[in-house]
């Protein structure tokens, strides 16, 4: 009998318990209601994975805007595979990395370089690379982790546009990759992102401005005259089959200068920008960009057919050129910075090293920096 009663007095005390709970949740309160992060993600043109030994590249940008009314402050980004549900990330970027890759729209007033106040808008500049051996998923999103929340979104696919495999518009030996493909903070093409047409555009994403350099200098002689530099004159070629859409000649070489030595032949206009230039349709919607020629050296005019290797004309200092070099970029349009820039592979070429250009490269995109050398080269 007395078992029995512990036993009822112990039921009686766990449904009084339970009651009591029930009773006291009723009272406690409940959690706010908030939104998702509110920070828009977009990426207005979709990368395409291009090589360079030994890894796998994307250059691209994000675009964030904070439509909340707190500052967003960013911490970390990571790239997912956009076809699996796995959270482990492809690549990410810490705190530190980002620093170097975040430009706050308009009036900055961050201190840290990571607080995007409210109502403004940043641009991430990515530049992903996989590790040896590794591919790219079709597909990936991005996961942005701020202080105190994180948000996925922004799904590419990683083959936007078609890798042409193109010959170099130079030949010859120490051709540096001036301001190339790369993330680098002062490569002014990686960020002349622009505003035309009312969207914002980067014809210059891969662009590369192709520079003959000894001992790391691009001239010897007087910096003043064009004739000191070793790639002023140097002949330029057709980096594949196709129809001349634009050739524009007649516009004088600039005197060398940077900064506020620069003084520009004739007044600068949109049109003029390029000086005498070469465009060239390459087909499936590419075109190659040939920029600052020399006047007078023109061997081509517009609507001629060209084939591969075919003499352009030679490097000069028109237009927005400080100094002689062939600025080269192939877009999605004929017309001046209103196409995306996309990537492609050279055929062939070597790397520069101290002891010599000794490391073959075939079908890979040089990168900004990078010194090579290009004619006939063997496979090993």
């Amino acid at each position: 009998m007395k078992s029995k009663g512990l036993r009822l007095s112990y039921l009686i005390l766990l449904f009084s318990f339970v009651f009591l709970s029930r009773s006291l949740a009723q009272y406690v309160p409940a959690k706010p209601f908030s939104f998702p992060l509110q920070l828009e993600m977009r990426v207005p043109f979709g990368p395409t994975a291009f090589p360079n030994e030994p890894n796998l590249f994307l250059i691209y940008e994000l675009y964030l805007t904070n439509f909340s009314a707190s500052p967003i402050r960013l911490q970390r980004m990571e790239l997912l595979n956009g076809n699996r549900k796995s959270n482990s990330p492809i690549v990410s970027f810490d705190s530190l990395e980002l620093r170097s890759m975040v430009k706050i729209l308009g009036n900055n007033n961050s201190k840290d370089g990571l607080t995007i106040e409210a109502g403004k808008s940043a641009v991430l500049y990515i530049a992903a690379k996989t590790n040896k051996g590794v591919v790219f998923p079709d597909s990936i999103i991005h996961r942005i982790i701020t202080s105190d929340d994180s948000l996925d979104g922004a799904a590419v696919s990683t083959h936007t546009t078609k890798i042409k495999t193109l010959k170099a518009p130079v030949t010859g030996s120490d051709w540096i990759a001036a301001d190339g493909p790369g993330n680098g903070i002062d490569n002014h093409h990686r960020r002349g992102n622009i505003i035309l047409g009312g969207r914002a555009i980067n014809s210059r994403r891969f662009a590369i401005d192709w520079k003959k350099v000894k001992d790391s200098l691009s001239f010897s002689g007087d910096p003043a005259n064009v004739q000191s530099y070793f790639c002023y004159g140097e002949k330029i070629f057709a980096v594949g089959d196709g129809t001349v859409i634009t050739a524009t000649d007649g516009l004088p070489d600039n005197i060398p200068g940077h900064g506020k030595a620069f003084h520009p032949a004739v007044p600068l206009t949109f049109e003029k920008l390029p000086g005498n230039h070469i465009v060239i349709d390459l087909g499936d919607g590419q075109y190659a960009h040939y920029m600052h020629m020399n006047s007078g050296s023109l061997k081509v005019k517009k609507g001629d057919h060209v084939t591969k290797g075919q003499l352009l004309g030679n490097i000069g200092n028109s237009g927005d050129a400080r100094e002689p070099h062939l600025h080269f970029e192939v877009t999605t349009s004929a017309q001046l910075l209103l196409g995306e820039g996309i990537p492609y592979v050279i055929d062939s070429y070597r790397l520069g090293y101290q002891d010599g250009f000794d490391e073959v490269r075939n079908k890979q995109l040089p990168k900004e920096k990078e010194i090579v050398e290009f004619g006939q080269v063997n496979k090993r």
